[in-house]
């Protein structure tokens, strides 16, 4: 059997089995395995896909974060302009603001980290704790800051998207 027909009738992770559908992206076969894994995408591609992202996608995320971090800034500024007569003279509001829009960010960021995995969706199985160690899983994110860290990533992912499509047009 030559190598062609290899790559065509078997699964590209799993060579000793028969492949069922073939990935989407890459159009490489894929096995039982891969399909009940993924039905759309190979493990190869969805590992990448993971990693780097849509780029419509990754500029969309950012672009809801900041935009929704920067309008509970502004309630929250509008808010404190209301109650307060002598606005500037209060020192901590600036500080009051600068960690409403870190907060917002933050929760806004786990929100789309979480979407994109199904840890949540995996530990919420566990029989009868399941859910409250989800909600820890959450908290405990939150509050060491992960979702941070992913916004940070999704903003340097971006900008490394940036680029490199600059430098391929040239």
């Amino acid at each position: 059997m030559t190598e062609e027909e290899k790559q065509e009738y078997f699964c590209h992770t799993h060579p000793n089995l028969f492949a069922q559908s073939r990935c989407n992206n890459c159009f490489k076969g894929m096995c039982h395995t891969c399909v009940h894994n993924n039905p759309t995408l190979c493990a190869a591609c969805l590992k990448n896909n993971f990693l780097t992202g849509d780029h419509y996608k990754n500029q969309k995320e950012l672009i809801y974060i900041v935009s929704i971090g920067l309008g509970v800034g502004l309630l929250y500024h509008i808010y404190q302009f209301s109650t307060i007569t002598h606005l500037y003279n209060n020192f901590n509001f600036l500080d009051d603001l600068l960690f409403v829009i870190i907060g917002t960010l933050i929760v806004i960021s786990a929100y789309y980290m979480y979407s994109e995995t199904t840890i949540i969706s995996e530990v919420r199985k566990i029989p009868f704790i399941g859910g409250k160690l989800a909600l820890l899983l959450i908290i405990f994110s939150l509050v060491i800051g992960i979702p941070l860290f992913y916004l940070l990533y999704k903003i340097l992912l971006f900008i490394w998207q940036k680029l490199t499509n600059e430098k391929h047009r040239t």
